[in-house]
């Protein structure tokens, strides 16, 4: 078996994984996920060109596959594996898909296919690697426990419909709290804060961010504007500001998308705000409304309690749970053993 990067001969044989892997998981999002390789596969060249320099579609589709020599000569593409980084400085790689086809399977392809692309990426200066799996997955919770995973934390995703966001579009009155405004180039040390007050030190850990991953770049601007002009989503970002203790204490964005795919909704609150979590789901509700009627998608960590109740109150119905599970490849970090519910945020009083 050959580990490498993927090329643009492979996107047949990825296509296929994907279809037999993933197509029941990612309709569940509303999300087409082989319509959406075939549009990265036609626009390959300039997928490629991207990846060679910092900019935000840099890691849009870093793939490696599995290759199996075959008798009559040539290879089989048997497994693939998806990974982008989710932190600036690269420390930390997510394994957003692993998949093997259902003709090689109980071979050992998907250890030997991971143990591979940590190696490469180990190689590249990363400090650990996370996944998401489904907590009813036990087969693939035990594979990646052997391949020294552990879990630490869990994710909940939740899910509104169309016709249960059109319900907010003609809201008679929509309130937002003092010190509501729109996000500024000056925001990102208090955006930094803000996730340190309101996320757990054992996820905080495992995420390792710094404030390069809360700045937007003259890059993040232009693609924002792009996708606008194209007609195809557009974002948008406030932030509450305590004035009175000269800090951001709540954090609401969205991602609205302008044709079929679900809008996106990612909310930080302070747990000494906790009430705010209501008012800045139903503001964002009733602007999602009034720029097209999707689903929508909101995802929630386990400490985030408040967060979870707001969701469900205002009409959000759940999807899936999935472990988050990390690996260090450098250091040990403590992991609670029990689900932990208390942040490191003030209290307003």
């Amino acid at each position: 078996m050959i580990t490498e990067r993927a090329r643009k001969r492979d996107f047949d044989g990825i296509k296929n994984i994907f279809e037999l892997s993933f197509t029941e998981e990612y309709a569940r999002r509303e999300v087409d996920i082989v319509r959406r390789i075939e549009k990265i596969a036609a626009v390959y060249p300039l997928v490629k060109t991207l990846s060679l320099f910092p900019n935000p579609y840099q890691n849009l589709f870093t793939v490696h596959v599995a290759r199996i020599p075959q008798e009559e000569g040539g290879s089989a593409i048997a497994g693939m594996a998806q990974m982008s980084p989710r932190n600036a400085k690269k420390t930390r790689w997510h394994v957003d898909n692993i998949a093997v086809h259902p003709d090689f399977r109980g071979q050992g392809i998907a250890r030997q296919l991971l143990d591979d692309v940590f190696a490469y990426y180990i190689a590249r200066n990363a400090e650990r690697f996370t996944l998401e799996v489904d907590t009813l997955n036990t087969g693939a919770i035990q594979l990646y426990e052997k391949l020294g995973f552990r879990r630490y934390s869990t994710l909940y995703y939740h899910k509104m419909s169309a016709r249960t966001l059109g319900g907010f579009h003609d809201l008679n009155e929509v309130s937002v709290p003092p010190g509501f405004r729109l996000r500024h180039r000056g925001d990102d040390q208090g955006l930094l804060n803000l996730y340190e007050q309101s996320i757990p030190q054992h996820i905080r850990s495992v995420e390792d961010r710094s404030i390069a991953d809360f700045q937007r770049g003259l890059l993040d601007e232009g693609t924002r504007w792009l996708k606008k002009s194209l007609k195809r989503s557009e974002a948008l970002h406030w932030v509450v500001e305590d004035r009175q203790r000269n800090c951001l204490v709540a954090s609401l964005e969205i991602s609205a998308q302008l044709r079929q795919l679900p809008h996106v909704i990612q909310m930080t609150v302070n747990p000494g705000y906790s009430d705010l979590a209501e008012t800045l789901l139903r503001f964002a509700l009733h602007q999602l409304a009034q720029i097209r009627i999707n689903p929508v998608l909101i995802g929630s960590y386990e400490c985030q309690r408040a967060k979870r109740d707001a969701v469900k109150t205002v009409g959000f119905k759940k999807l899936t749970a999935d472990f988050l599970m990390v690996k260090e490849s450098l250091e040990r970090i403590m992991i609670p053993t029990h689900n932990e519910e208390t942040t490191e945020g003030f209290s307003r009083a």
